[in-house]
């Protein structure tokens, strides 16, 4: 992957990059899989608007088979004749299409592990053969039901290369037109050997197949591999707002897509709309962001050193990748430990009061004071808190749920009328 400039004199990849891209977004699906999370059926119909109105060519509105309050909330998600694709999730199971085909969608994305160790470990496959049988003859039936399947190779960069081309070559000639790799136990070392692996099985894939990728953030590495996948040929970038999802979650809507506009892929993304849209998700799913997450965390805009600020007041250009206004947020020039008397000037003249520059020394010394003197008991307490918040709200305890058992043993099995 060689480098060259931009017009700007910025080192730019050469590998070829598309025009556009189709952003899928998976917050109503995997996002809710974050531990502890369960959407509400208007939260899940809030957001699934927000995302449409963002831009969003691909919604995955969850899997029906998960519950009755799961399919109702699907089925008016779809009522609602979005502007985009909107589809569910399905295992390759009869009950999960017969599900899919109640809430009435006309997209499935059906997911199969196609990796030895989940073979062996979930499904008691020891050949690669049986489970290419299982995929042909769920695509079957769920073609006969009028349903579009996209193929989703769960652990994709734990199997074979060679069995995985081959599994797409039938599901093509089984009409599968888009599959989805997935790096779900992140098997891959790096994000140059991701981009590697997925040329690769593109490479020896039908040329026709329309590739997404869905990467997941263990290693903090879930949207360097999903940029990198499209700089190797991928169209269809999965994503979740806030990055959300199971474990330490998937690759983040905001930062795909900053990445990949700011490298001249278009993505028909509203980035305007980014923020608003992250507080919706953070409000429905409970989950705050870190400070200082990208885009769109608190401090993404806000400047404290006294270095920094100087340089944002003169021209944001020389601290800002990306100014705050593209994703709807403002600039914060905020006073601490580190502030300068740049700032302390700005902010005084900005209000009309008229400053000498020993007066400036001296209300600089003050603020370094408060601040260094500051109590942290306020920060200690709010950590605690903070951790009684997730335990109490994320998750059923295992003493309810035992409770619960023993009261259903104690009554044979049966809750009592």
């Amino acid at each position: 992957m060689e480098l060259l400039y931009d017009n700007n004199r910025r080192f730019m990849p050469t590998s070829h990059l598309p025009e556009r891209v189709y952003i899928w977004d998976e917050t109503l699906r995997d996002g809710e899989q974050s531990p502890g999370v369960a959407f509400h059926a208007d939260e899940k119909v809030a957001i699934a608007r927000a995302l449409a109105d963002a831009g969003v060519t691909v919604i995955d509105a969850g899997m029906p088979i998960v519950s009755a309050d799961e399919e109702e909330a699907i089925r008016r998600i779809v009522e609602l004749g979005l502007p985009c694709e909107v589809g569910v999730t399905v295992r390759c199971h009869e009950a999960d299409l017969r599900a899919a085909q109640r809430c009435g969608v006309e997209q499935v994305y059906m997911f199969l592990s196609v990796s030895p160790l989940h073979m062996r470990c979930k499904f008691g496959m020891q050949d690669f053969g049986e489970l290419e049988q299982t995929a042909c003859r769920m695509v079957r039936l769920a073609h006969a039901m009028h349903l579009d399947v996209t193929f989703i190779a769960e652990d994709s960069t734990g199997a074979c290369p060679e069995d995985l081309c081959h599994l797409l070559h039938t599901l093509y000639g089984e009409g599968v037109w888009r599959a989805i790799l997935c790096d779900t136990a992140v098997r891959i070392p790096s994000p140059l050997a991701f981009h590697a692996f997925c040329r690769h099985i593109i490479a020896h894939a039908p040329e026709e197949l329309i590739f997404g990728v869905h990467c997941h953030n263990d290693l903090g590495d879930a949207n360097a591999n999903t940029v990198l996948a499209v700089m190797a040929g991928v169209t269809v970038p999965t994503v979740t707002m806030n990055g959300i999802g199971e474990r330490a979650g998937n690759a983040p809507l905001e930062q795909t897509v900053l990445t990949l506009e700011k490298m001249g892929v278009r993505t028909g993304i509203r980035q305007e709309a980014l923020y608003e849209l992250s507080r919706l998700v953070q409000r429905c799913s409970g989950i705050p962001l870190a400070m200082h997450h990208p885009v769109v965390g608190l401090n993404a805009f806000r400047h404290e050193s006294g270095i920094h600020a100087a340089g944002v007041l003169e021209d944001p250009r020389t601290y800002e990748t990306i100014l705050p206004e593209e994703v709807g947020r403002q600039r914060e020039i905020i006073f601490g430990k580190h502030s300068g008397r740049h700032q302390l000037a700005a902010l005084l003249k900005a209000h009309g009061v008229e400053a000498s520059p020993a007066m400036i020394d001296e209300l600089l010394s003050m603020v370094k004071q408060m601040k260094e003197q500051q109590s942290h008991v306020p920060l200690e307490e709010m950590v605690s808190t903070l951790d009684a918040y997730y335990r109490a709200h994320f998750g059923i305890p295992n003493e309810v749920i035992l409770a619960q058992a023993k009261e259903l043993a104690a009554h044979g099995g049966v809750y009592a009328a």
